[in-house]
């Protein structure tokens, strides 16, 4: 039985596969009530210094949750869609995601040949769908998928596995799986809608906040929630980097090692067990959107770490200004990441501008 459960800046152009309107601006009356959302709050103290007491959203942000943001945000004109490519724009012209978005498919290891071991699960897509007969966005039930398609070479060339080597998608017991799906059976519906929402850039996570009246919180009140009140090395329900303690690939890359292609994908927001605040997956799953920008650009080497000074805030600073120069911060690891980067002193960042199958988002107030 299965466990419980972020390119560059573009204006776009009028064209007739836009659907809705763009405000001159964001105004208090585009912002709707958190009521219908599945979220909860938990409250962290601060730290008696720099940080007031705040609250964090004890998950991940949903696909259930994120597929009704979009239908409330395209009903009221603040969001665009392009129907051919899929992308979703903000009010300013700015991708928020792409339901289009799909598994990672390269030659992992840079050696030439593609082999079934680098191949990722094709479960990582974007399950968030639009319905343009009810302009609504709703999230797809994986069995009314034709999974077949995904292993057409002439649509994903570079692919080298089959349907039949995956356990969920192709009926494959023994098949690739990860983490939690040993049962090997396709996801329900129920379950996809739990899991985060994911090929969300931060424009797409900080349209979310906007809409609600939330915020995202800042690398400091994100670090101050995952370590527990316990001072806690790791963002995990117990300070830890145990295997099976999070959603994180235990046999990843790790200082300049090579690893294993997870063969898995994200999980219900509400997995695993809380940290001692009531949080959830704060390391692994999905990495997670902070407000800070990271002040510097080598950031994606092994072990890819920075440390703490090297991150800055500054809310006046543009996407106009920091482009080129600066990146959004991305915090606490995701399932197929390896257990350092649920350090809390272990610090990522990506173009602001990009998202893909393991970067997600939660929100503060």
């Amino acid at each position: 039985m299965k466990i419980k459960l972020f390119f560059y800046f573009a204006i776009l152009s009028t064209t007739s596969i836009l659907f809705g309107c763009k405000p001159d601006s964001t105004s208090d009356s585009s912002q709707q009530s958190e009521s219908s959302l599945r979220l909860s709050f938990a409250t962290i103290p601060g730290d008696g210094e720099s940080i007031e007491d705040f609250q964090i959203s004890t998950t991940e942000v949903s696909n259930y949750d994120y597929a009704l943001f979009l239908t409330e945000a395209y009903a009221i004109g603040s969001i665009t869609i392009d129907t051919n490519s899929g992308v979703i724009y903000d009010i300013n012209g700015v991708k928020m995601t792409d339901l289009n978005g799909y598994r990672v498919i390269k030659d992992h290891n840079g050696d030439g040949n593609c082999t079934i071991d680098e191949m990722e699960n094709p479960l990582n897509r974007n399950f968030i769908a639009f319905n343009s007969d009810t302009q609504e966005f709703y999230v797809l039930d994986p069995s009314d998928i034709d999974w077949n398609t995904y292993f057409d070479t002439n649509i994903y060339p570079g692919i080298c596995d089959q349907i039949s080597d995956w356990a969920e998608v192709g009926n494959n017991t023994t098949g690739f799986h990860g983490e939690g799906d040993d049962d090997g059976l396709m996801p329900t519906l129920d379950e996809v809608e739990t899991w985060p929402a994911n090929f969300i850039t931060y424009y797409g996570a900080k349209a979310f906040a906007d809409h609600y009246a939330f915020r995202l919180p800042t690398l400091a009140e994100w670090r101050q929630a995952a370590n527990g009140g316990q001072d806690f090395d790791y963002a995990t329900s117990d300070g830890s980097k145990d295997e099976g303690i999070a959603w994180f690939n235990i046999n990843g890359p790790s200082m300049g090692v090579a690893g294993e292609i997870h063969k898995g994908h994200v999980q219900p927001v509400e997995s695993k067990e809380p940290n001692p605040y009531g949080v959830y997956n704060m390391g692994g799953n999905v990495w997670e959107w902070v407000e800070d920008w990271y002040n510097g650009t080598e950031v994606f080497g092994m072990p890819g770490s920075k440390k703490t000074e090297d991150f800055f805030i500054d809310e006046s600073l543009t996407w106009e200004q920091a482009q080129g120069n600066y990146l959004k911060g991305l915090i606490g690891g995701s399932f197929n990441y390896f257990a350092d980067t649920m350090g809390l002193e272990y610090n990522h960042a990506a173009n602001a501008n990009t998202g893909n199958d393991h970067f997600g988002f939660r929100v503060a107030k």
